[in-house]
């Protein structure tokens, strides 16, 4: 139980901490407020009156009566505030607005030419505004941004340090995106840990430790949890799976320049090369698929789903992803294992092949402890970890020190105050 004090000089971090107990533990009574807190119900019951009237909490019924009246119950506004999320993927790009309790209020998806940082910084500003017209939301109100990337990430610097899906080298993401749209912060960091995040605080992962999520898309990645948190190494960048050699001779060349690495041999577009390869034209002209423009949607659906070459690509591909997973179950022996992203939606043709891998493969100890499912996310996995990398921003009152009252005034000065 934290406590906070009852000192007039510790007033702010006081309305911090009741304003947190409440996000925590919401719906909950003030007595309870209380007794999590250590201040006394007099101070409870001016604070939350205060955070009341500045329309941070509101009211939801009652609770159950111990006694005497029935307690009043209070949780966090979902409106108090927003936040913008963006999931960056090549040829791709995701955004949406968030209120506070996870909500999508709009989402916007759009094919694009990623090659270029300044034209994704571009398209990134253009939905930002299309999306707050949508909503009808205060930009005011959007106090921090999320961003998910692929690529070596420098999450305090906010910088992509390269990326080979991208080809981008050295882009200082977080200051292009937060001066095109208005000044608000933005936290960026690798696709993949935003993606375990995520399926921590809202997915398959909730109440686990030790997991990874493993992005199976056009590039590969995996995002480590370690004990709670996210494990990116010394300088943030662990869980690059999809550029460990597979291949030692001979193997396909990969976007990094080397070869043999499984992303060459099982990311998305090895996996559609090796259907076109394998599957008759004929099949393809027949129905009227254009093989340029395949994807792994059009795995699952007649006629290529039953096609015995296309149950073969996959049945490779799961070979290749379950000795990855067998070799991450050795070395970290996780609680839990996700399988996220496109090739994931492949479904239990690929996971019982990668299952058994594992089986195959660790040993008896680490695999049999071990769970491995398919993310039962809905949508996207990376774009929550983006929602959910901004939302600690915004209810961690040290990462607003040194930010200049200038940028959205009235919500930093409330902020301050322990109003947000």
């Amino acid at each position: 139980m934290r406590t906070g004090s009852n000192s007039r000089d510790l007033k702010v971090m006081n309305r911090l901490l009741v304003r947190d107990v409440i996000r925590r533990l919401g719906p909950i009574a003030r007595f309870e407020i209380a007794k999590e807190t250590g201040l006394t119900p007099s101070t409870v019951t001016v604070i939350a009156s205060e955070l009341l009237e500045a329309g941070i909490i509101k009211e939801v019924g009652h609770g159950e009566s111990s006694g005497g009246r029935r307690p009043i119950l209070l949780e966090l506004n979902p409106m108090a505030a927003n936040v913008f999320a963006v999931r960056l993927q090549r040829g791709e790009l995701v955004t949406a607005i968030f209120d506070l309790a996870q909500n999508i209020l709009a989402e916007d998806e759009q094919s694009l030419d990623t090659a270029l940082p300044d034209d994704v910084v571009k398209a990134i500003r253009v939905s930002f505004d299309s999306l707050v017209e949508k909503t009808g939301v205060d930009p005011e109100a959007i106090l921090w941004a999320g961003v998910a990337s692929p690529g070596l990430v420098s999450s305090h610097r906010g910088v992509v340090e390269r990326s080979s899906n991208l080809d981008w080298v050295k882009v200082p993401l977080s200051a292009m995106i937060s001066q095109a749209i208005g000044g608000i912060p933005v936290q960026v960091e690798n696709i993949s840990n935003a993606a375990a995040l995520a399926e921590k605080e809202y997915g398959l992962g909730r109440g686990r430790k030790h997991l990874v999520f493993i992005n199976l898309s056009v590039g590969i990645g995996a995002g480590i949890i370690s004990d709670g948190e996210i494990s990116g190494g010394v300088r943030g960048y662990a869980g690059e799976v999809g550029h460990v050699t597979l291949l030692a001779d001979n193997g396909p060349l990969c976007a990094c320049g080397n070869r043999g690495c499984l992303e060459a041999i099982c990311g998305t577009r090895a996996v559609l090369t090796k259907v076109c390869q394998t599957v008759p034209g004929s099949v393809f002209a027949e129905h009227g698929i254009d093989a340029d423009r395949l994807a792994v949607k059009d795995l699952l659906l007649p006629p290529l789903k039953g096609l015995p070459e296309v149950q073969r690509v996959v049945e490779e591909t799961g070979q290749a992803i379950g000795i990855l997973v067998a070799n991450l179950v050795n070395l970290l022996n996780p609680e839990m294992i996700i399988l996220g992203g496109e090739l994931a939606a492949l479904g239990d043709g690929l996971l019982e092949r990668v299952r058994g891998e594992v089986k195959h493969r660790t040993l008896k100890e680490l695999g049999q402890t071990v769970e491995i499912q398919t993310s039962t996310m809905r949508g996207s996995a990376a774009l929550m970890g983006a929602y959910a990398l901004a939302l600690e921003r915004v209810f961690a009152l040290e990462s607003w020190n040194g930010r200049g009252a200038s940028s959205r005034p009235s919500y930093a000065a409330a902020l301050q105050e322990g109003g947000i």
